[in-house]
């Protein structure tokens, strides 16, 4: 039985007296390496080439043919290199399919989320309840003369009320607030001389008013206020929550003018028309 190429390098080397350690310094090759081919170990060898290298240099310094060495390396190790290939093929592909399951596991992962927190943001709008659509939001008030909250023993007008906010400068306008409860609105006299319209907020509106032909006046309304406006001729009322006040025009209940959240534009109260708007309009 023909002997390995292992064994044929053993067996040049044992004929020349030579050790391990003695070959490998003469092929400067080293001797853990010489030992491996000895043994026909190619799985503690280098890469195929390098090998191969190895195989030519040590027959040519054991005096060995290297046609005859290079053609025993191609039958046994080339065999296991071209395994070692294979199993580095299938090694790749291992991974490659466990990094495409792990991307795809992640990206379900974020998609989930995103649809948690979807979901929570519209739990969250729902809980809150439809929101007020003002035809605008007010500005910082500036107060002028003529504004101010009444006061529960005289009914004058006391300091002015920084949630009344007149667009232009003031005129005749009367313009009354009471927070307290104290003054029901039942008490208003019907004048000759005046109109009054009162607005008594149930939910956060606010309003839009014109008496006469002054300058229209914006004010944020909260729950509990009560506001009076008193005018010679006609009075012209915006509301950005309908269904959020309470309106009276010379003492009498008015309306209602529309649902909660809804904004209507230009209810007109006329001397004319008594206790009765002449038109009214829808806001969008």
């Amino acid at each position: 039985m023909a002997d390995s190429l292992g064994e044929e390098f053993q067996r040049a080397r044992e004929a020349r007296g030579l050790t391990l350690e003695e070959a490998a310094s003469r092929t400067r090759i080293l001797p853990r390496y010489l030992q491996a081919v000895e043994e026909n170990n190619y799985a503690k060898l280098p890469d195929e080439v390098f090998t191969k290298g190895f195989v030519r240099t040590y027959a040519r310094v054991l005096g060995l043919d290297e046609s005859t060495v290079i053609g025993k390396f191609n039958e046994s190790g080339g065999q296991f290199y071209a395994k070692q290939a294979e199993r580095e093929s299938l090694k790749q592909k291992v991974q490659e399919e466990a990094r495409r399951k792990k991307i795809n596991r992640n990206i379900v992962l974020v998609l989930v989320g995103v649809a948690l927190l979807v979901l929570l943001v519209l739990m969250g709008r729902e809980r809150q309840g439809p929101e007020l659509s003002p035809a605008r939001e007010p500005s910082l008030p500036a107060p002028g003369p003529n504004i101010g909250p009444l006061s529960p023993q005289s009914g004058a007008a006391s300091p002015v009320d920084p949630t009344v906010s007149p667009r232009a400068s003031s005129g005749p306008t009367e313009v009354e607030r009471n927070v307290s409860g104290a003054l029901p609105l039942e008490r208003v006299v019907p004048d000759d001389k005046k109109l009054v319209l009162e607005i008594e907020a149930v939910e956060r509106c606010w309003v839009l008013v014109q008496a006469d032909h002054g300058p229209a006046q914006e004010v944020m309304l909260h729950p509990g206020d009560r506001f009076r406006w008193m005018a010679q001729e006609h009075v012209i009322l915006t509301l950005g929550n309908a269904g959020g006040v309470r309106v009276y025009f010379d003492g009498k209940p008015q309306g209602p003018y529309g649902t909660r959240g809804q904004v209507v534009k230009d209810i007109v109260f006329s001397r004319g028309e008594g206790a009765r708007p002449t038109g009214a309009s829808p806001g969008t």
